[in-house]
């Protein structure tokens, strides 16, 4: 999860909803980028890190403690 991309918005005052407005995608694909099941197009990255003021290398890196998926196929659980 990108954990420091919530934290922050969190931090702000700001909802999901109203940064997806900002930057001009819908709330559902910027809730997907913030648990990291999405990745941003280098436009969005571009207006995440103007509205957040915080580089994207900073504020789009996964969190080291992130679970690992397992490959499908492996009988090993998520």
């Amino acid at each position: 999860m990108r954990q420091k991309l919530r934290r922050t918005r969190k931090a702000m005052g700001w909802t999901a909803e109203w940064v997806a407005k900002q930057i001009g995608i819908s709330r559902r694909m910027y809730v997907f980028i913030e648990q990291g099941s999405r990745n941003p197009s280098l436009c969005v990255a571009n207006k995440l890190e103007d509205l957040f003021g915080i580089p994207q290398r900073e504020l789009l890196v996964l969190d080291s403690n992130a679970k690992s998926f397992v490959a499908k196929g492996d009988n090993e659980t998520r």
